[in-house]
């Protein structure tokens, strides 16, 4: 009970704007769980219907405070500004009720699939909306068979890439563990892999919303630029990109400008379902510029990358499990 009343209340500041900087990571904490956020955004469409709600009688005033007074009375030890925070909420929840009651029945009537591609493959589909998704190795969508009335709200975990239907009322979500994309109708880049150091938005047309986990905007995409978060906190970050580098993996292509080697032995692992190991730390450093084929056997693009640096590797073929590649030191 404690730890719902606690997810109440950071609900509470958030649509308030309320939420101390402690409790703005515990709140992010809280969004990374699906169930969480839904119930944040039943708790926001309660605030966004509060409008549109005819006058309530007094009769239905007394009632709801007579139980707001009651809990009250009940959790004392609660501090009071965060219960009212809770009450508020319990308030606009008995208020609203009869308005919200069909949105929050037509949500639980919505049934979802997942898909999750193995590394070393990619798919393609096309959501009920007409939305276009390319996605990665290694990448797991979540959707619904059909979309709310209001908005149309997906999760990706690992790299996708979305051309999304136009629909200027009923703008498109793309939830993740570190932030948040709102569109209309646009064409970018997503990667969010858990293992990666950092979540990129890369904008190819259109315009795009970054958001953090709670909805709230924190940046505003332009065509050809990417925005950057990195998992330890770090401020989004903003620049401008060939955007070709970033949507050409799904058609078989991956560009690497200037990038470590140990970055690259990531994508490899990812493309060709391979482990790829370092005899030496430094190697990872190593830099690189050039193009990589998904169609050429994992050793040639060893060779040619051998070629490149003073490295050479070695190709452990497992029956049962990964094949392993091991980079060393040349001499």
């Amino acid at each position: 009970m404690e730890k719902r009343d606690s997810l109440w209340e950071h609900i509470a500041g958030a649509l308030h704007g309320e939420l101390s900087a402690a409790e703005e990571p515990e709140f992010k904490q809280m969004m990374s769980d699906e169930g969480n956020r839904q119930q944040y955004e039943k708790s926001r469409k309660i605030r966004e219907a509060l409008p549109h709600l005819s006058g309530i009688t007094a009769e239905s005033k007394t009632r709801s405070w007579q139980k707001v007074e009651s809990r009250i009375r009940r959790r004392k030890i609660l501090q009071m500004t965060s219960f009212l925070k809770y009450a508020a909420l319990v308030l606009l929840a008995f208020f609203a009720g009869n308005l919200l009651k069909p949105l929050l029945v037509a949500d639980r009537e919505i049934r979802y699939s997942e898909i999750s591609v193995p590394f070393g493959q990619m798919s393609q589909l096309t959501l009920s909306d007409g939305t276009r998704i390319w996605l990665n190795s290694g990448t797991t969508l979540r959707y619904p068979e059909r979309f709310a009335e209001t908005r149309r709200t997906v999760s990706v975990e690992g790299e996708a890439f979305f051309e999304v239907a136009r629909m200027p009322d009923k703008p498109f979500f793309i939830q993740t563990d570190d932030l948040q994309v709102e569109v209309l109708g646009t064409s970018f880049n997503l990667s969010a892999y858990p293992a990666d150091a950092s979540t990129s938005v890369t904008l190819v047309e259109g315009s795009v919303s970054v958001n953090d986990v709670a909805g709230k905007s924190i940046a505003r995409l332009k065509p050809g630029q990417t925005a950057t978060l990195g998992k330890n906190g770090s401020v989004l970050q903003i620049s401008n990109v060939n955007t070709g580098f970033y949507a050409a993996w799904k058609e078989g292509k991956i560009y690497f400008e200037d990038e470590s080697l140990d970055e690259i032995a990531r994508k490899l692992e990812r493309w060709f379902n391979v482990e790829i190991a370092f005899s030496e730390e430094a190697l990872k450093s190593l830099r690189f510029s050039g193009t990589i084929l998904k169609n050429k056997p994992i050793d040639q693009i060893m060779q040619a990358l051998q070629i490149l640096a003073p490295i050479r590797f070695t190709h452990e073929v497992k029956v049962n499990g990964k094949d392993k590649i091991v980079i060393y030191q040349r001499t």
